[in-house]
């Protein structure tokens, strides 16, 4: 009777965990109570309960653990890609491509009427707004670096938090299974927070004999190991590991953690990089054709944009770097607030010279030696010459983002694909089906019954054989 009445138990207590996310359906395993000799008969003694079992796979478990990292990776870099394409806005024709389509119209009408100050005016306002949508962008840029390292920040807390639960776990499964009983509560609960773990980063685990589980990341930085827990802290841009002032950026991959470092410290900086290449090259290109052309009133050696930090436009050599162009652009002093400054002639007193005009003009389709630049955690960055005209390498800038978008979304897809599949999977196993509860349930409760109407049997009987006496 006990042991059918702990089995319905255990079933009672499948059913009201049937929509507990992480359970894992129990059983019991039966086994015969040993038999006794009497008067040279073997005597069965009934049935016991030798232990409750979890419907367990741990591959599986593994598996969805290792698919969830890399789905919250995707999932945090989409979220960012889609913004960076929002903020892009080249879909409707008004982003930088727009910007610069109609800079270099102005200085066609320009070149069409060099004397007239309506075009330079013109001039001025689109290179006005040229320039702003240069800084708009990069002020994104850094705005996005800023909420990364704020996500970073606090992503890491509670992954330490996380990581802390699991220690504390481990110490209540060792002590609960020190007399051979499975903890399988507890287990599932663990379970339940090394998978929320797995959505910060990519790692493994490994189950030691005594229960206890280790806690590492793929490349085997450890966060839990029994009753321990190590921190990670951020330190300005670099992250440590266990108040050690070591930077252990390059050992943490997947999950959001490793798209956030990822996005912080290589894509948006190659973007940004990138930018300031564009912006850069055409500064010192229109600088130094407008540096050697001539006013209205004849002067020379105006620039048309602020310079470059180390242009040098005497000897017609450009700054070694470009960095921070795209967040500085802006008309220099010369022409800002001064349209017959714009030197579109060749020529001192060349009032009808549009020369200068159109060697400006030109640039747009003019291939020119660019820098493409690459980052990588780890790695100091990198850069490659490219020969393109500017639109040619901005439509690539775009064209790059939209690939590494439709990367991530094919990624996505298929890790919810996965995902779901690992989930069908493990709810196969240890999920709890209440048609087979219903079931077993009836089944224990005749067990029981039946086990019930014996003891009554057997208690007639004695009391028959108390009245014979």
């Amino acid at each position: 009777m006990m042991a059918q009445q702990k089995a319905m138990e255990v079933t009672g207590n499948n059913i009201a965990n049937v929509n507990t996310p992480g359970y894992s359906r129990q059983s019991l395993v039966f086994e015969s109570n040993p038999v006794v000799l009497n008067n040279g008969l073997q005597l069965g003694q009934g049935v016991k309960v030798a232990e409750v079992v979890q419907a367990f796979d741990r591959f599986t478990t593994q598996s969805i653990q290792q698919r969830t990292s890399a789905l919250s990776e995707f999932e945090s870099k989409k979220s960012m890609l889609d913004f960076l394409q929002a903020i892009l806005n080249e879909g409707d024709g008004s982003g930088l491509t727009q910007s610069l389509e109609e800079f270099w119209n102005a200085w066609e009408d320009l070149s069409n009427n060099p004397g007239g100050l309506l075009e330079r005016s013109i001039l001025l306002k689109k290179a006005t707004t040229l320039s702003e949508r240069f800084r708009f962008l990069y002020s994104q840029f850094i705005q996005m670096k800023n909420e990364m390292s704020s996500n970073l920040n606090m992503g890491l807390q509670e992954l330490n938090k996380l990581t802390e639960k699991v220690a504390s776990l481990n110490g209540k499964i060792v002590a609960a299974e020190a007399g051979e009983t499975k903890a399988n509560d507890l287990r599932d609960q663990r379970n339940n927070l090394i998978e929320k773990i797995s959505q910060f980063a990519d790692i493994t685990t490994l189950e030691m004999d005594n229960g206890s589980v280790m806690v590492m990341t793929a490349s085997g930085v450890s966060l839990v190991d029994g009753i321990q827990s190590f921190s990670l802290v951020q330190a300005g841009e670099e992250i440590h590991w266990n108040e050690i002032p070591t930077d252990i950026r390059d050992r943490l991959s997947g999950g959001k953690i490793g798209a956030w470092l990822d996005l912080r410290d290589e894509i948006l900086p190659q973007y940004m990089g990138n930018l300031d290449e564009l912006a850069g090259t055409l500064i010192y290109q229109v600088n130094q054709l407008h540096f050697n052309g001539y006013t209205l009133d004849g002067s020379t050696g105006k620039t048309f944009f602020v310079p470059n930090s180390g242009d040098d436009y005497v000897a017609g050599i450009p700054a070694v770097s470009f960095s921070g162009a795209a967040g500085a652009i802006a008309l220099s002093s010369d022409v800002k607030g001064n349209p017959q400054n714009i030197a579109a002639s060749s020529a001192a007193g060349g009032l009808g010279n549009n020369e200068n005009a159109l060697a400006i003009l030109g640039l747009q389709d003019q291939v020119a030696d660019i820098r493409k630049w690459t980052y990588e955690r780890g790695s100091a960055p990198s850069s490659q010459v490219q020969s393109l005209t500017p639109d040619e390498y901005y439509t690539i800038f775009v064209g790059d983002m939209g690939l590494l978008g439709e990367e991530i979304n094919q990624g996505l897809d298929f890790e919810e694909s996965l995902i779901n599949q690992l989930n069908e999977v493990r709810d196969s196993i240890s999920g709890v089906n209440l048609n087979e509860e219903m079931v077993n349930l009836t089944k224990y409760q005749h067990a029981f019954e039946a086990a019930s109407k014996l003891i009554a049997i057997s208690d007639a009987m004695m009391q028959y054989l108390m009245e014979i006496r």
